[in-house]
């Protein structure tokens, strides 16, 4: 991936930068650039992804063209219209197909992220498993709050690996253009959302959170750690983290503890109390200290191990 950091108040470098996102950006009307942009960006083929401040009186179209764009623009004093509406640009937002037009005067301070419009449906068809899905747009706002929160996690983690992080290998920047684009398509509103909740009343977990959903549950009675659940998913350890709590509230470990402990409740209830003891029941499921384990227990049961062995 390219890397970009510029400082300018040349108007026609600001439209350059705002190109390498959106194809079609096109400054209409500009006034003095003070303070001059800040631009921190990262581009390849199909995707970029940047993080800028930037003040002036200025007016500017952004046409998505084969892109589609999602962006938030946070300033005292912004205009958009998309589809011939006022949208609040503080939120993010999508563009896709038709142009989108912003006036603002003073300082902004803005992102945005691009990504083709076959990385998007291929990336569509591959979360719900229809090969003939076409993805079109149905708005430009979050379906919802939970999503929203979703969706401005994930970037807050693409943020850092992409344009912070000095540790940019190939490998954990995919990582994050996967997250950021899967993030995207269950966050905006389109024929695949509007799919899903006709389908499904839950959202559907990305890929790597599903694979290492279903390592942790296959493997749950091993000796099992972080960097072999991240290897089963295809992420990072650290990507894997931020992709798991950010899709089901709780880390791997969490998820892990859960699944055994649960295990752990299926073989108290069906256990034979003369012969099976809480300590055996506890240490097969991966549980060496007793007093440890019975206190999660109670916490997630509301009950001691005891209490269901006898039961």
């Amino acid at each position: 991936m390219e890397h970009t950091n510029i400082e300018t108040r040349d108007a026609a470098i600001v439209e350059e930068m705002w190109q390498t996102v959106v194809p079609g950006a096109r400054i209409s009307r500009a006034d003095a650039i003070q303070p001059a942009l800040n631009w921190h960006a990262v581009s390849d083929m199909g995707f970029a992804f940047c993080d800028y401040t930037i003040g002036s009186t200025m007016l500017v179209e952004s046409d998505p063209l084969d892109q589609v764009v999602v962006g938030r623009i946070a300033g005292s004093r912004v205009a958009g219209t998309y589809r011939r509406e006022r949208i609040d640009t503080a939120v993010p937002f999508m563009v896709v197909d038709r142009p989108l037009e912003v006036a603002f005067t003073g300082r902004i301070a803005g992102t945005a992220v691009s990504f083709s419009r076959s990385d998007f449906e291929d990336g569509a068809r591959r979360l719900s498993g229809d090969e003939g899905l076409r993805v079109r747009a149905t708005g430009y706002a979050p379906v919802s709050e939970q999503r929203l929160r979703y969706w401005t996690r994930t970037w807050e983690y693409a943020r850092d690996v992409l344009l912070r992080s000095p540790e940019r290998t190939p490998l954990i920047q995919q990582q994050a253009r996967m997250l950021m684009l899967e993030a995207s398509l269950l966050t905006f509103p389109t024929t695949f959302t509007d799919a899903l909740a006709a389908g499904r009343p839950a959202r559907p977990l990305p890929a790597p959170v599903r694979r290492a959903k279903a390592y942790i549950e296959a493997h749950a009675a091993e000796s099992v750690v972080l960097a072999d659940i991240a290897a089963a998913a295809r992420l990072s350890p650290r990507g894997l983290q931020y992709a798991f709590r950010a899709s089901t509230g709780r880390t791997p470990m969490q998820y892990l503890r859960r699944v055994r402990l649960d295990a752990a409740r299926a073989d108290l209830r069906s256990a034979d109390p003369s012969v099976d003891t809480v300590a055996a029941i506890a240490a097969r499921w991966g549980f060496s200290n007793l007093g440890r384990f019975a206190a999660m227990y109670r916490g997630e049961f509301g009950e001691t191990p005891s209490t269901t062995l006898r039961s």
